[in-house]
């Protein structure tokens, strides 16, 4: 009977220390993930959109997600020189650096240099070749146009060709 009797302290230990004692997790630590919505004022009416008396607008667009890593290296196999664009490399960091940080939310403004870039970003990701779809998002662009949604970790991609 003394075997199945333990001491509360003993009880106590074990709840404060996960797992034995000198082992590490095994589960790899996740890479947040960037979820985005491109808008192209060019392209406004091929979304479904749905009007409101107020004189606001509901349109639904796809989204997508990406990691850090992916962005990056989709950057550099993507981003390249060509006889077109005639980019030198400290050229190639710097659209490479703005694409990522467009992506992720820092960068705000998009230079007509970039735009070409987008628009590849874009396409590679509507085909599913890269990356991951997500469900749809729906924003809601009040009278003047400023767009809002419920959802939380969206960056919005606005531009214009």
């Amino acid at each position: 009977m003394s075997k199945y009797i333990h001491s509360f302290r003993d009880f106590l230990f074990e709840q404060e220390v996960p797992g034995v004692p000198g082992e590490t997790s095994t589960s790899p630590k996740k890479e947040k993930q960037f979820t985005f919505i491109f808008m192209d004022e060019s392209e406004k009416d091929k979304f479904k959109k749905k009007k409101y008396p107020d004189g606001s607008t509901e349109v639904t667009f796809p989204s997508y997600a990406l990691t850090q890593t992916e962005i990056d290296d989709w950057a550099k196999e993507n981003i390249v020189a060509t006889s077109e664009n005639k980019l030198t490399d400290s050229l190639l960091d710097l659209r490479r650096k703005n694409i990522s940080d467009i992506v992720s939310g820092k960068k705000v403004n998009i230079a007509k240099e970039d735009v070409p870039f987008i628009e590849k970003l874009r396409n590679a990701l509507s085909t599913d070749l890269f990356g991951r779809k997500e469900p749809d998002i729906v924003v809601i662009f009040a009278k003047d146009g400023v767009p809002m949604t419920d959802d939380v970790d969206v960056t919005f991609i606005k531009y214009r060709k």
